[in-house]
């Protein structure tokens, strides 16, 4: 029994490991697809966008809105560092007068896509039909043959192989195509992403770059500028992260700042919950410990014959956070009617004196508590709990870990 349980966990750890990028790649396209190329229909639209308010407004930790807006985070910052490593090419222009050198009214116009390009479909096919006689990678040639053809009656609009542009004009472009046509900075939403960008963050990219390759202009700067650069980035990262990997890495203070994030934590004073931090770090590690071991508590075997009585001693690898005591009571009573014998589990749990409770509460500040080991034991009875032996203890303590982000002060 127990091995087919472990059997079927592994079988489903490799989509657990990446619920975050899964769930927000999948919301990510779902927009493009349904908003961007219109796949949802004028009486379709208001459905879809109060299905997507639904999904990304779900309360809790939700890997769909978590995962959306890191993947578009990590588009936006590949699109822009494109655009700044161009510009700082520009004759004159240095990270230092970079806001007041360079017009970014003028990038944001010149970013904007080629109108053909945002507008594909029935209207522009002639505008396609002569960036594709000029080899314009861009547009899918073969499609806006086929397209012409059946539209001067050459060709059986209902032919197999002939779109329906009317219906799907995306057809009519190349993946490069469909890059420029949704390219990040050129969306509304970010169109003051270039507007923001600090000095250091414009140091730290003129910093790797020699003085070769310079542009006499800004418009020779954003002709070579790759509007696929956000795209192939999301799609590398893809193929080498996983959810720890991805928040390790993507979860950048500016993130944290621009999408207001926090931890909060449970105050033993007011009796409630209240923020506790917009630190990045901080933030960056509550959410981490959420995805380490897919957020649940380690668990080992210590003895499979405790006291020499057959019993199992489990232990809590303590890092901090207690146990949710209820859940693991309940646990025990699941393994005993596996293991056939009484089962123990080892943890520390933090307690405080109600004497303590009530001079901080007085005091305005949180109180200190005092971290125990106990060994909770179900034998098919009652779960009652124990003192633990120190030298169980000191196998299980934290060693130096603590994921509490309680300030001295409170910040609301």
């Amino acid at each position: 029994m127990i091995d087919a349980l472990r059997e079927e966990a592994y079988y489903f750890a490799g989509q657990k490991t990446t619920k975050v990028m899964n769930e927000g790649w999948a919301t990510y396209w779902e927009s493009v697809m349904m908003g961007g190329e219109g796949f949802a229909g004028s009486d379709e639209f208001l459905t879809y966008a109060d299905h997507m308010a639904r999904v990304l407004g779900s309360p809790g930790l939700n890997p769909y809105k978590l995962g959306f807006e890191l993947w578009t985070h990590v588009e936006l910052r590949a699109a822009r560092r494109d655009v700044i490593d161009k510009l700082l090419r520009v004759e004159g222009v240095t990270p230092e007068n970079f806001h007041s050198r360079v017009d970014l009214d003028r990038v944001a116009d010149l970013l904007a896509p080629d109108p053909a390009i945002a507008g594909a479909g029935p209207a522009t096919l002639d505008e396609l039909a002569d960036l594709a006689a000029a080899g314009d990678p861009r547009v899918d040639a073969e499609t806006v043959d086929r397209a012409l053809s059946a539209r001067e009656g050459d060709r059986d609009p209902n032919e197999p192989g002939v779109p329906d542009i009317e219906r799907y004009p995306w057809k009519l472009l190349t993946d490069e195509g469909l890059a420029e046509r949704h390219y990040a900075l050129s969306r509304p939403e970010h169109r003051t992403a270039l507007r923001d960008v600090s000095r250091e963050t414009l140091e730290e990219r003129a910093r790797y770059m020699f003085d070769v390759d310079r542009y006499p202009d800004a418009e020779s700067a954003l002709a070579d500028v790759d509007r696929t650069a956000g795209w192939e980035r999301m799609f590398e990262v893809r193929e080498s992260h996983n959810d720890v990997t991805f928040i390790d890495a993507f979860l950048t203070d500016e993130f944290v700042r621009e999408r207001n994030y926090f931890t909060y934590e449970y105050s033993r004073a007011a009796e409630e919950h209240r923020v506790a931090s917009v630190d990045p770090d901080d933030v960056r590690r509550k959410l981490l410990l959420k995805f380490t071991n897919f957020g649940k508590p380690t668990m080992v075997v210590l003895d499979g014959n405790f006291r020499n009585r057959g019993e199992l001693l489990l232990g809590h690898r303590y890092n901090g956070v207690a146990l949710d005591e209820e859940r693991a009571k309940a646990t025990l009573e699941r393994v005993f009617e596996l293991w056939g014998r009484p089962v123990n589990l080892a943890t520390i749990r933090v307690e405080y004196d109600e004497e303590e409770l009530r001079r901080a509460k007085r005091n305005g500040r949180e109180p200190d508590g005092e971290e125990v080991g106990v060994r909770f034991q179900y034998d098919g009875g009652e779960v009652t709990a124990h003192d633990l032996d120190p030298e169980i203890r000191e196998r299980i303590a934290a060693d130096d870990v603590d994921y509490d982000t309680k300030p001295a002060d409170w910040l609301a």
